[in-house]
């Protein structure tokens, strides 16, 4: 018998009765009150409709009452629905019925939601079922009594609530301090349709509406995003931390070369020497200087030398930081006295004119030594 025989008992009655494909979105039935509350002319105008454009959370919600109808059970809810434009509240029964190709579609019987306590409550209903977050009515013993379009989506119809966390345990800690009178709250990893989430979930208990037993109100926040964020600034500061320590770590091993390489060295009571090895450029000068003139004022030192036999830069440069060096000393009312000068810096010396009169320059660091201390008994 073909569906529409199969409903001609029903194409009288004051009860809005349709029929819905849930899998083309499109209505292949309706009685005249059906037509009615859609404000058509005829079936045809109807069964022309394009229901596609209807949201995920009504999507969801026609998926949930398949699940169930494939079970042997029906659905009751209230639907929002827009005839003309215009919002209509229904009060709805949801029941299966095969198609005449043999396929399962949806038997909807609906009535008109009139007073005002039905219309508000038509409104927080509507609002539930579009909100991102997941919100799922729980039994004593954990059971799902209501999901709402979101929660189906991310978790189904039939799963078990402890399935839904990575760790079961949070699920029974959950329930347990709402079944206290607790209001619990848990960041944890969960398992949706969309692979594996941050979820904050919060759970509390009221009575069910519908038989006054204790009920379990769940509900999910997706907080991957944010949680992601947070890690990806962690590692982040982490990497800053790891890479100031690491400069830091070259910064004193450079400051240890440097002194390595050009140490200062206490030769005899008011003598300092100072063999400089390696290049003399720029920065490197600058520091060497800084470092001798400091060593001069705290150990009071009246001599100076500066041994540059293991010098390794022989440019102009290298020959006027030398002299500015040598000149700073006297300023500080030190001898200086230079010894093992290569020729290359000699010239370079030379070329720039560099005042070195005054300047006791001898061939080797012992010559140095020596002279201080004849100095030093002068």
């Amino acid at each position: 018998m073909k569906l529409q025989e199969r409903l001609a008992a029903l194409a009288s009655s004051s009860i809005v009765t349709l029929v819905l494909d849930p899998e083309r979105l499109r209505f292949l039935w309706a009685n005249a009150s059906g037509l009615k509350l859609w404000k058509v002319a005829s079936l045809e105008e109807l069964l022309s409709r394009d229901l596609s454009d209807m949201s995920a959370a009504a999507r969801a919600r026609l998926a949930g009452y398949i699940a169930r109808f494939q079970e042997g059970q029906t659905a009751e809810e209230t639907w929002t629905v827009y005839p003309g434009g215009e919002p209509v509240a229904l009060r709805a029964f949801f029941s299966g019925v095969e198609l005449d190709d043999g396929r399962l579609g949806i038997l909807i019987q609906a009535l008109r939601v009139e007073d005002t306590a039905q219309v508000a409550l038509s409104r927080s209903v509507e609002a539930l079922r579009h909100t991102s977050s997941m919100v799922t009515l729980l039994d004593a013993e954990g059971n799902a009594l209501l999901h709402n379009p979101a929660s189906l989506r991310a978790f189904g119809e039939g799963a078990p609530f402890a399935e839904r966390f990575v760790d079961p345990e949070v699920a029974e800690a959950l329930l347990a301090a709402a079944s206290r009178g607790e209001v619990a709250s848990r960041e944890a990893a969960v398992r949706t349709s969309q692979g594996e989430r941050w979820h904050r979930v919060e759970a509390r208990q009221l009575p069910d509406p519908v038989t006054g037993a204790p009920a379990i109100l769940v509900q999910h926040v997706d907080e991957t995003g944010r949680r992601a964020a947070e890690q990806t600034a962690e590692a982040q500061a982490r990497f800053a931390a790891e890479l100031a320590e690491a400069l830091e770590t070259v910064q004193r091993q450079q400051q240890e070369i440097l002194t390595l390489s050009a140490p200062i060295l206490e030769v005899a009571p008011g003598t300092l020497a100072l063999p400089v090895i390696g290049a003399l450029d720029g920065p490197r000068s600058e520091e060497i200087a800084a470092r001798l003139l400091r060593a001069v004022v705290e150990r009071t030192a009246r001599c100076i030398i500066l041994d540059l036999t293991g010098a390794a830069t022989a440019t102009a440069g290298a020959a006027e930081h030398l002299a500015q060096l040598v000149r700073a000393l006297r300023l500080l009312g030190t001898r200086p006295i230079v010894t093992g000068v290569p020729p290359a810096l000699a010239q370079a010396f030379a070329e720039v004119g560099a005042d070195l009169s005054g300047v006791m320059m001898l061939r080797s660091l012992r010559d140095g030594i020596r002279a201080s201390a004849r100095r030093a008994f002068n």
